[in-house]
């Protein structure tokens, strides 16, 4: 027997499928984002240059033109009431806000934002405008020069540098009267004046018997002088010249220029003990100022010396007042002797103060000159003797 059965389809969702679809609907409901809020309408930026001084219109036209640039704005402020209370832009102007120059060390350090400003939506694009016009936080906005840039502070004027000292090119003085002989001769130099103490207690004082010198290759020594007008001073102990041309000494290569002349009777120095009747002394510094003297020996036993006659020609009348004729040369070159061999110490000034440091040549030719000249010079002028016999071996 043979039975057929109708298959029933069930259509109905199965109980496990509803409770799949409410699962996937609570996990969607959950991680779902929120809808994004509506950005409010952004007020359009203004801005209002400066117009030049001579260009600014009269009051009744500034109205005008700030009613018009308010009725132009009326529109898009309607939709914010806060941005419609606000006053009409003022000049050099962002909305308002007014564009002003700052200094650097304003915009570096910006101010905090009032509440007001930071409510205001379009105070983003505000800074970034600021930002990007001036780059460095400050705006300037210019189409005038009627505002004046703030006036910079001048520049300190430079300490001025201490001028270097400049090298002595006179000789030292004596601050106090000295003699050659009696209670201020060359005995008492050292306790005359504070200043003189080397005289006494130097320890490379001149003059110097020069003897038994070391025998050695010396440089050459060369002079430049020539003809010149004179001056010719009496200092009560010496007769002094100034050579106005001037001329120089050159030793090793280091050039030391004249500064004045002086004469000494009998000659200071002496070579192996023995004294000459006269000695001239040329006085030189280098550009350091550094002193070097040449003695030269004048021995009175020959004619007479034309150069010494004309110095002897001009003595003053009167101490310490210089005579310098105005048309007669003297040519100290005629004077050198031809051999200009030397002997060489260093040494000091053979008068107050006694100042150490001299570099000494004393040429060992003498220069002949008349007995009689010599005879004029020591009538005159006291003998240098009893510094003389404080020299000491070389």
């Amino acid at each position: 027997m043979i039975v057929l059965r109708r298959r029933l389809v069930d259509h109905t969702v199965p109980m496990r499928g509803l409770l799949a679809l409410a699962l996937l609907a609570l996990v969607s409901t959950a991680f779902a984002a929120d809808p994004p809020a509506p950005l409010p309408k952004a007020e359009p930026i203004q801005i209002t240059p400066i117009a030049p001084a001579a260009a600014q219109p009269a009051n009744g036209q500034a109205a005008a033109a700030a009613k018009g640039a308010s009725a132009a704005s009326a529109q898009p402020a309607a939709a914010h009431p806060a941005a419609a209370a606000k006053a009409a832009p003022v000049p050099m102007s962002i909305n308002g806000v007014a564009a002003v120059r700052t200094s650097q060390a304003q915009a570096a350090a910006p101010a905090a934002p009032s509440a007001a400003a930071s409510n205001d939506p379009n105070e983003a694009v505000r800074q970034a405008l600021r930002e990007r016009m001036a780059g460095s936080g400050e705006l300037v906005i210019r189409s005038t020069d009627s505002v004046p840039a703030p006036a910079s502070k001048p520049a300190p004027a430079p300490a001025p540098k201490a001028a270097a000292p400049k090298p002595s090119t006179g000789r030292p003085v004596a601050v106090a009267p000295w003699d050659y002989d009696g209670d201020r001769g060359p005995q008492a130099w050292g306790k005359l004046h504070t200043s003189y103490a080397l005289c006494e207690k130097g320890r490379f004082q001149s003059p110097i018997d020069v003897r038994d010198g070391v025998g050695v290759d010396l440089p050459p020594i060369s002079f430049e002088f020539k003809p010149s007008l004179f001056k010719v001073l009496d200092t009560g102990k010496t007769l002094e010249v100034t050579y106005n041309a001037g001329g120089t000494m050159t030793v090793l290569g280091n050039v030391h220029r004249l500064s004045h002349i002086e004469f000494r009777h009998p000659a200071e120095e002496r070579i192996n003990g023995k004294t000459h009747g006269m000695s001239m002394q040329l006085h030189f510094r280098d550009a350091q100022g550094r002193m070097a003297a040449v003695s030269i020996l004048l021995n009175p036993t020959g004619k007479e010396n034309a150069f010494i006659q004309t110095v002897w020609n001009h003595i003053p009348l009167v101490r310490n007042e210089p005579i310098a004729p105005p048309d007669v040369m003297l040519d100290l070159a005629k004077l050198l002797p031809r051999d200009l061999a030397y002997y060489t110490y260093m040494g000091s000034l053979t008068t107050p103060p006694c100042t150490e440091g001299v570099a000494w040549y004393v040429l060992k030719n003498p220069v002949d000159i008349a007995s009689e000249q010599a005879a004029i010079f020591g009538r005159l002028y006291p003998p240098t003797f009893g510094r003389s016999r404080r020299a000491t071996a070389a």
